[in-house]
């Protein structure tokens, strides 16, 4: 694995923002955006909120990074409306990356390394997806996914405590895990050939082939196990808790079965247990949902997360309660003109 550390920096604030349109079924929510929200209009009031109530200069947001398979547009980058709204400062690094389930940890690393570097103090970084617009209706009950964002906040500070990202790219998987529409490879043969199309389904829609992902990424637990324990050894929290987001439980019980003969086997705590899937938004509900049980209060969080391409993800970063903001629930959407789900 590849891994990256940052020193001096701190999260200083976490936010996310969910439709509040609830298609649940039998009194569980799942939360499924109205046509014309999209994942910036989520982003946008969780970044908001977290300005608002953090002691933040937006003069001194020095890096705007939005990470999504959703966009407002193909172009400009939707991170540059977001600089707009909020007010930030011109003087700011602003682009998109188009990443989806593993946008915590990538969020993390993205927002390491350019506040190390940046002369501001701050970097907002925005992440998430309306997903559902990329799934079947039938998918989206079945999969049990619903849409979100969430906005989190870093600022530089000295502290013993850093943060490490560990990532591995197994990119001979890739079309496990793909939309195979609205690029510019005309290819009518790839979506043809996919074995992951389920009812209903085309080219437009979300494709994961889950038996081939499994098969590609089993063999690779005992080294995410080996990772997670060595992160686990090196921290001096009392309170360290361990978010597996894999999508696929039979996935995450098969990594926690590794864990079975360690003492930290009652620190795991998998996505597949807390309710429908947010894509890069499931470890901050997690996250959120462990604090504001009191569960926990500062912790250390180890997350594990399953993104496309394919590829394996792992953060340790230290979580403060006094970061995590209360969720918020909205169908707002701000009109910046037509919206369209065909990327």
């Amino acid at each position: 694995m590849r891994n990256f550390t940052y020193n001096g920096i701190e999260l200083l604030g976490m936010c996310t923002a969910l439709p509040k349109t609830n298609q649940g079924e039998k009194g569980a929510y799942r939360a499924i955006a109205v046509e014309e929200q999209t994942t910036a209009d989520l982003g946008f009031l969780a970044a908001q909120q977290i300005i608002e109530v953090t002691p933040v200069e937006r003069d001194e947001i020095g890096v705007l990074i939005f990470l999504t398979k959703t966009p407002d547009y193909r172009g400009p980058a939707t991170a540059m409306v977001l600089q707009n709204r909020l007010g930030i400062s011109e003087d700011c690094i602003v682009y998109d990356a188009p990443t989806g389930n593993a946008g915590f940890e990538v969020a993390i690393n993205l927002g390491g390394s350019l506040l190390s570097v940046s002369s501001k103090k701050y970097a907002l970084i925005v992440f998430g997806d309306t997903v559902s617009k990329q799934f079947t209706t039938e998918d989206i009950g079945a999969l049990n996914v619903q849409d979100g964002a969430t906005s989190m906040l870093f600022n530089k500070k000295d502290t013993s405590n850093g943060t490490t990202i560990s990532t591995l790219t197994l990119s001979a998987h890739w079309s496990y895990f793909m939309l195979p529409s609205g690029g510019f490879r005309n290819n009518k043969s790839v979506f043809e050939n996919l074995n992951s199309k389920r009812s209903q389904q085309t080219a437009a829609h979300l494709h994961i082939d889950f038996p081939s992902i499994f098969s590609a990424i089993h063999p690779e637990m005992e080294r995410v196990k080996t990772k997670v324990l060595e992160l686990m050894d090196s921290e001096t929290y009392s309170n360290v808790i361990i978010l597996i987001n894999l999508l696929d439980a039979e996935l995450e019980k098969r990594l926690v079965e590794l864990f079975q003969s360690d003492p930290y086997k009652d620190h795991i705590y998998l996505s597949s247990t807390f309710g429908p899937q947010t894509m890069a938004a499931t470890i901050p509900l997690m996250i959120s949902k462990i604090c504001g049980n009191k569960q926990v209060t500062d912790c250390q969080v180890i997350s594990v997360s399953l993104g496309e391409g394919l590829s394996i993800n792992i953060a340790s970063l230290a979580v403060h309660e006094s970061a995590i903001l209360e969720s918020i629930y909205s169908d707002i959407y701000y009109d910046n003109g037509f919206v369209t789900h065909e990327m």
